[in-house]
């Protein structure tokens, strides 16, 4: 005990009288002889002080539990879903939709009554204008051939990942193709892009730029440093090594016409634990100040205090009516006063892991509907599973028929880049 009251006086000595006391017999109480336990399982100590409902140091620290381990955030898991059967997902679906599985509005003419069923093809038929229609009619899920309760696990299993979901991994679980897995996922992240609060953003917004695609890969032959390749690598870091135009590498400059921007706007809340509340994602081809200048006036309000690095991108952004302060990454991540953009970083260290650890590369094609998967996860992570799994399942009933992936396994491919 003396051993451990001498290793803590440093700390102590900060601590107001009453709390002095309370710390050291709590060093004391976990010091004492531990007692046999009710239950007769061998040695339980008492670590009643250990606990922040009973220890004055603790709530004086704040340290608080993550929402992610509580009790409250399990409140819908895999086992309750498994114990669903497939009539009971189809009525989760018909729910989700419609708040009902009696009356429901027809998806042509809009008219809401208890229509004609067709109980043997869980379908339809209007009373008012006679199209026949299932729950997922006029949805991403539209012609689905996947069971529902399948289709119901595969979006639980993606709104509850931390870091996104790989087709390679659900395919197996739940049985079904790779092509299938994918596109089913790819819809979910359309929907998640296209269901973005793109209102302007007020109050304190970060904002920081991210390279995502092209990455250039080494030569099949290593070749010797020289001067000029280091120098080339240390001013190209932030892109990520530009590969040296040699010979041996032309192919590199090629993926380097793949390479976009992913600009991040996190508006963050008032409070100092709040974080960031709500984000905004656009993909951009270089962060320039043309590019990066139009996509925070259409984003950003006015009058907004907006936190950058030193980029030249930002630099007009005090000409333009915001209140801009900036921190120099290459001394500090924060300066004296606070002024940081590591809500930005946040989201981006979420976006790479995604990127290399479960997606391992991703496309422009489709960049934008990634941006805003990982976007969506940040902003509801202080969700319960039920909350973040029912409204996925909600906003995806309430989309439209998927463009970028309708007749997808016919041919059809999206054609354009979702900029700006």
């Amino acid at each position: 005990m003396c051993a451990q009251v001498s290793t803590c006086a440093l700390i102590v000595l900060s601590l107001g009288e009453a709390v002095k006391k309370n710390f050291l017999e709590g060093i004391a109480l976990s010091s004492a002889a531990p007692t046999v336990g009710k239950t007769g399982r061998s040695w339980v100590m008492d670590t009643k002080f250990h606990t922040r409902r009973h220890n004055p140091w603790l709530q004086e620290r704040g340290m608080a539990q993550h929402i992610s381990r509580s009790k409250a955030y399990r409140d819908f898991t895999l086992n309750d879903l498994q114990k669903m059967t497939e009539q009971s997902a189809w009525e989760f679906f018909c729910v989700a939709r419609w708040g009902s599985v009696t009356h429901m509005a027809c998806p042509t003419c809009n008219q809401v009554d208890k229509h004609y069923a067709i109980p043997s093809r869980k379908q339809w038929r209007c009373k008012h204008c006679g199209r026949v229609f299932s729950v997922t009619s006029d949805t991403p899920f539209a012609k689905r051939r996947l069971p529902f309760l399948t289709l119901l696990r595969l979006i639980y299993e993606f709104s509850v990942a931390a870091k996104g979901l790989p087709a390679n991994e659900i395919s197996g679980k739940l049985g079904i193709t790779y092509r299938t897995a994918w596109q089913n996922l790819h819809k979910i992240r359309e929907v998640m892009f296209l269901n973005q609060d793109r209102t302007k953003l007020t109050g304190y917004v970060q904002i920081d730029g991210c390279h995502v695609c092209g990455k250039p890969r080494r030569g099949r032959k290593r070749t010797k440093l020289t001067s000029e390749i280091v120098n080339n690598r240390l001013k190209n870091r932030k892109a990520n090594i530009v590969p040296n135009r040699s010979p041996t590498e032309s192919w590199n400059i090629k993926k380097l016409k793949n390479r976009r921007i992913v600009l991040a706007l996190r508006q963050v809340g008032e409070k100092p634990r709040d974080g960031a509340m709500r984000s905004i994602t656009c993909i951009l081809k270089a962060e320039a100040a043309s590019e990066v200048i139009t996509a925070i006036q259409k984003y950003v309000a006015p009058g907004s205090l907006i936190h950058t690095d030193d980029g030249k991108a930002f630099s007009a952004l005090k000409d333009l009516g915001y209140s801009h302060k900036t921190v120099r990454h290459s001394v500090e991540y924060s300066t004296d006063d606070g002024v940081n953009n590591n809500q930005a970083e946040s989201l981006f260290g979420r976006l790479r892991r995604g990127e290399y650890g479960t997606y391992h590369g991703m496309r422009p094609q489709y960049l934008a509907h990634y941006a805003a998967e990982f976007a969506w996860r940040d902003d509801n992570r202080k969700k319960t599973l039920k909350t973040k799994f029912t409204e996925m399942l909600r906003c995806a009933m309430h989309s439209d028929i998927s463009l970028a992936f309708r007749g997808y396994s016919q041919g059809h491919r999206l054609s354009f880049e979702y900029l700006g």
